[in-house]
């Protein structure tokens, strides 16, 4: 992809914004230190609206005159409870926590819009809502900007969004069509037996055994109970019990994601799982309990939305498989029409993943993205 001259001269701001990002990574719906900075940078770029959402986000609007549409850009906030592992000269400063999902580089590539529009106010022909969104990592934070108000005053005609993706090469953006990222749905299981000391397990219901063997059963809904042309991911990623190594467990938690592309295959796969929980409470004598905890819908790109982005990235795309990547972009797609694309950050095979303690990436990749909303709206 070429480079408007525009662009290219932010190069060096966003090599400075993204560290001045990364440097300070906040968990959901605790990105004051975040939201003090965006603010601060915002208001420099003279919006029409500059307010606080959601807690700990920020939505800001630029108007163009006569303008028949308004157009929003969302950039997720949240980094991750993950200690970083880079050795960069910017890393965290916070312990614990990482921007280990590219999220300072959303945040930056909106930051530079904000100031691309600023500039070019005379070319502006749609209205421009920036929206800087909290808690995306699992806590549902588009669901609560919604709730405020952030696709009104004024009324977004149309959302996007963008993401890092190492699986693609700088200078390469991925789009899909259609049913593009997972439903994803979180859930706890917990498991109750009954506590005895170590040395007498007859006395107990052990529920560390039972959940050991849940697992298992568990594993079996996808491999056993679904076609193998569906893609449906069931990942148990967490799990605790016990108090000490004498003494029968009798309280066991799990924690999961539900990963499938239908609604009806979810309910197919809940009612199994269900059932499988009744008939091990009588084989076992343990009670469960489960609960969804998250739901997020499946990433849905509109069929002209996408075609209109292809035209106007013109050779510069790739296309994409269907993701099992959850995203709460879905829920502004639920109220009106969104697109979510990639932006490649890999540079070579085996380039650290999202989520990794090391992932870290040239900023000079966040200049496609930068490209392509410049682009949408006819900036360069």
């Amino acid at each position: 992809m070429l480079l408007s001259p525009a662009v290219m001269a932010m190069r060096e701001e966003c090599v400075r914004v993204r560290r001045d990002l990364h440097r300070i990574p906040e968990t959901a719906f605790e990105e004051y230190e975040t939201q003090a900075y965006i603010l601060d940078y915002l208001a420099r770029q003279k919006p029409d609206v500059l307010e606080k959402i959601a807690g700990t986000g920020v939505k800001a609007v630029y108007y163009a005159e006569n303008a028949k549409e308004t157009v929003a850009f969302r950039a997720d906030m949240d980094g991750l409870p993950v200690e970083e592992w880079t050795k960069a000269p910017f890393q965290s400063a916070h312990p614990g926590r990482m921007h280990a999902c590219g999220h300072d580089g959303h945040m930056t590539v909106a930051l530079l819009l904000a100031a691309l529009v600023a500039a070019n106010r005379e070319k502006l022909q749609t209205n421009v809502v920036l929206l800087f969104q909290p808690g995306e990592e699992g806590a549902g934070g588009a669901r609560r900007m919604i709730e405020e108000g952030a696709l009104h005053d004024p009324r977004v005609d149309r959302i996007y969004a963008l993401h890092v993706f190492p699986e693609l090469r700088v200078g390469q953006l991925g789009v899909r069509r259609g049913t593009f990222m997972a439903q994803s749905c979180g859930f706890d299981l917990t498991v109750r037996g009954k506590s005895a000391h170590g040395a007498s397990p007859d006395k107990g219901i052990d529920a560390v055994v039972a959940a050991a063997e849940l697992i298992t059963m568990l594993q079996t809904v996808v491999s056993r109970s679904t076609s193998p042309d569906e893609p449906v991911v069931l990942t148990i990623g967490k799990i605790h019990g016990g108090e000490a190594r004498n003494i029968i467990c009798d309280k066991v938690v799990m924690s999961g994601t539900l990963r499938t592309f239908s609604g009806a295959m979810r309910e197919q796969i809940m009612e199994r799982i269900g059932k499988i929980l009744a008939g091990f409470e009588v084989a076992t004598g343990v009670t469960t309990e489960f609960k969804e905890v998250q739901l997020y819908y499946s990433v849905e790109n509109p069929v002209d939305m996408t075609e209109e982005f292809q035209l106007l990235m013109k050779d510069d795309l790739t296309p994409m498989q269907q993701l099992m990547l959850g995203e709460d972009f879905s829920f502004y797609q639920q109220e009106i029409p969104g697109l979510f694309f990639f932006v490649g950050v890999g540079e070579y095979s085996g380039f650290p993943p999202l989520h990794s303690p090391h992932f870290n990436f040239n900023e000079e990749a966040l200049l496609y993205g930068l490209e392509a909303y410049s682009r949408m709206l006819g900036l360069c």
